[in-house]
């Protein structure tokens, strides 16, 4: 088989995983397949902005996960297989801006728990996602703009109020990777995950370590893997639900007053080996606010036409199956939202305290921002207090002011002040006296107003669509889209802040494409806290019932994908290749790049994910091209992105290498 026979479009794991065992690709030409993507649709032609920041070390990893392969010591399916973070999580020697033009050039100085364990069982780190300043937003233009659809152009990549796993979701259905990490504090997880059909998990508190991510929320925070099947998720989980014996930074692993289960107490032996759960007999609840089943409720959500036929059609596939689906009210966010008469919510009742809720986006948001920055150690932004605040989110030239606080169940706050309170106390969790009171409060709402009520009508999970409509990809600038966009069901995914702020674990998985707006939408599963694993198993028995996500028709496969006409398995070798230089002058760039280490037989050199002619000479691959022009930067913060240059060479012996590069006034 030849190796144009293999696309990384839309290839799960398990496929690249086969592929690199066969020899019929080797994981440095699966980065080079991802990075010629990102090249051609993320940094010119659509320039989808997903993946602003790319790891120059990417080939290095790959090729150590090669000469492992050759070498019969393969760590796991994952060993070999490219993946993003989103610009929040720690890399070490990466920036991580959180979006923010005020971190723009602070450096991260070690892993993030999620991605350190991914990297231990072999994945690939490739860049960083785009995302808004701070995840205080959805879609919103931070320091590397915003990303935009696959799908359709007309329409955000994410839910305009709470989204911000945008670049994350934006880059897992392209395929410019193999799997993104995203995060939620509101809906940043699922929101992106419906808006790009990905299966997206949201984990029971203190499941998936959030050390080494930036905060936003403490007390709601959560890792969220993005991939574009149930099983990719399984193999992911393998990897990062696991103890983590350091809890600094990670507010409810930190806390001593409510005892949590370990990962490992919770988790199942292994994700990838869970059977489907049977769906004949469950009993499935589906809310009727998000079913256009409640229409005079205070804060109404009409669901769209093309959204209900999606689930309608899910509707009977599953009751086909042998579920029931049981229309019902959703006390958790009837009572949060306090959407009837005679709702009370959780201060009504006094399980929390009005200072509790004001610490959560104040004193507690305070400590965990400037610890993350302590325990980063970049000496040139040791502490929050010393952030210019004015540059955390500013707000960007053009755009409409954002509507936060026009619900009563909405929290509207200023992150710039967090420097001014940062530079007045040493901040210190164990100050905040409303946490303990709080954090029981959330938990009993949890249990009062969701576990008891599905255990007394004996439903198994509850089930809903994602989004009730999706917004205008000029909300930011348009009036009428903006109204669309804010409206409740499209602001934040539909369960608002309830799943996160009460610890509630989801699973979203694709329903389908909308029939008129060619945008895809998602289901949500929820259960009971630290039901996780049943719920993938759910997630798995859904998933199987038919395909329903649609492969992204703006990022089709590269007319020129394979770097190699015909494949070879890895080997072992010390072939190396590094750019010198890529040079532009006026229209015409040149391209060079050294060999060292063996004798490179065959070669290839992409720009702009393009396939242009080279020549070899004397351990040199050399290239003249006139490139199309890039436009302009993404934002006011950043350069203009250049040409972006893919070489790898191969040895007589099989063993390949790569290097990626731009010009030096440009981003990488």
């Amino acid at each position: 088989m030849t190796s144009e026979a293999l696309t990384v479009v839309d290839a799960d794991i398990d496929s690249l995983r086969h592929a690199l065992d066969a020899g019929r690709i080797t994981s440095v030409e699966l980065v080079a397949r991802y990075l010629n993507r990102i090249a051609a649709y993320d940094r010119s032609g659509l320039r989808l902005n997903s993946v602003p920041v790319l790891d120059p070390r990417a080939f290095t990893a790959a090729r150590a996960s090669d000469l492992r392969r050759a070498q019969g010591r393969t760590l796991g399916p994952l060993d070999g297989i490219p993946f993003t973070a989103k610009d929040s999580y720690r890399v070490e020697g990466l920036p991580v801006a959180s979006g923010s033009p005020a971190f723009r050039d602070l450096m991260a100085g070690d892993d993030a728990f999620a991605v350190e364990r991914l990297r231990e069982a072999g994945a690939v780190f490739l860049g960083l996602t785009n995302m808004p300043p701070m995840a205080a937003g959805g879609m919103q233009r931070g320091v590397y703009g915003r990303a935009e659809s696959p799908y359709n152009g007309e329409y955000l990549a994410s839910a305009f109020g709470s989204g911000s796993s945008n670049g994350s979701g934006t880059a897992t259905a392209a395929s410019f990777c193999a799997f993104g990490l995203g995060e939620e504090t509101w809906s940043s997880g699922r929101a992106p995950a419906s808006h790009n059909a990905l299966v997206a998990y949201t984990p029971s508190r203190g499941v998936i370590s959030v050390r080494g991510n930036w905060p936003l929320v403490p007390t709601m925070d959560v890792v969220v893997p993005h991939t574009r099947t149930i099983g990719d998720l399984q193999h992911v989980l393998d990897a990062v639900v696991a103890d983590d014996a350091e809890t600094e930074g990670d507010l409810w692993r930190t806390q001593p007053f409510i005892d949590l289960p370990r990962p490992s107490e919770v988790r199942p032996a292994s994700f990838a080996a869970l059977d489907p759960l049977p769906l004949a007999g469950l009993r499935l609840a589906v809310p009727r606010i998000y079913i256009n089943g409640d229409p005079d409720n205070a804060s109404p959500i009409v669901t769209r036409d093309s959204v209900m036929a999606l689930w309608n059609n899910l509707r009977s596939d599953l009751e086909a199956a042998g579920a029931e689906v049981i229309e019902t009210d959703f006390p958790a966010v009837d009572r949060y939202e306090m959407l009837h008469e005679g709702d009370e919510d959780f201060l009504d009742r006094g399980f929390v305290s009005r200072s509790f809720l004001d610490d959560e986006v104040g004193d507690l948001a305070v400590w965990a921002m400037d610890t993350f920055l302590r325990t980063n150690g970049d000496a040139n932004l040791p502490r929050l207090a010393d952030a210019e605040a004015a540059l955390i989110f500013p707000h960007p030239p053009g755009a409409l002011p954002d509507r936060y606080g026009i619900w009563h169940f909405d929290i509207s706050y200023d992150i710039g002040e967090y420097v001014a309170r940062a530079q007045d106390w040493e901040p210190d969790w164990k100050d905040v006296t409303s946490l303990e009171q709080g954090l029981r409060g959330l938990e009993h709402t949890r249990r009062v107003d969701f576990e008891d009520w599905l255990e007394a009508e004996g439903f198994d999970a509850v089930i809903f669509p994602t989004q009730s409509d999706v917004g205008p990809a000029d909300a930011d600038v348009n009036p009428a889209s903006a109204d669309i966009a804010w409206r409740n069901g499209v602001w934040v995914s539909n369960g608002n802040l309830v799943p996160r702020h009460l610890g509630i674990p989801t699973v979203t998985v694709p329903m389908g494409t909308m029939a008129d707006t060619r945008m895809p939408v998602g289901l949500t599963l929820a259960g009971p806290a630290y039901s996780d694993a049943r719920l993938v198993q759910l997630a798995q028995a859904i998933t199987a019932l038919g395909e329903r996500r649609t492969t992204p028709p703006r990022t089709p496969a590269l007319p020129d994908e394979a770097a190699f006409a015909e494949p070879r398995p890895a080997a072992e070798g010390d072939l190396s290749v590094a750019v010198d230089e890529v040079v532009r002058d006026g229209e015409h760039v040149t391209v060079s790049a050294t060999v060292s280490g063996g004798i490179a037989v065959d070669h290839a050199l992409f720009v702009d994910g393009i396939r242009v002619a080279a020549r070899l000479e004397n351990g040199r691959v050399i290239a003249e091209v006139s490139p199309a022009p890039h436009g302009e930067p993404v934002s006011a913060w950043v350069a203009p992105y250049g040409p972006l240059v893919v070489v790898v060479v191969r040895d007589a012996g099989g063993a390949v290498a790569g290097a990626v590069a731009t010009t030096s006034d440009s981003p990488l």
